[in-house]
């Protein structure tokens, strides 16, 4: 009963939390800007939750990043970065 009653809460918990994920990922620039149209795709890193625009120092260049729609990462809850 004790046990039903733990999975019960914990399951109700895992329900309750907002999902997060990752914004749609595009193999390349060249799909992303496909898609997402010139001057909206910018490059993620889901590490930091920051996104990066084109002709920034770190646009393209993180290890766990890829390219999205700047839209896609703002909905994700994604910011811009401050600096380069």
């Amino acid at each position: 009963m004790l046990k039903k009653l733990i999975l019960t809460i914990g399951l109700a918990v895992a329900l309750a939390a907002p999902a997060h994920a990752d914004p749609q990922k595009f193999s390349d620039q060249a799909a992303a800007t496909k898609f997402c149209k010139e001057g909206h795709v910018v490059w993620y890193n889901p590490d930091s939750k920051i996104y990066f625009a084109p002709g920034s120092q770190f646009y393209g260049k993180t290890k766990n990043g890829g390219y999205t729609c700047k839209a896609f990462a703002d909905k994700e809850g994604y910011r811009a970065t401050k600096g380069n």
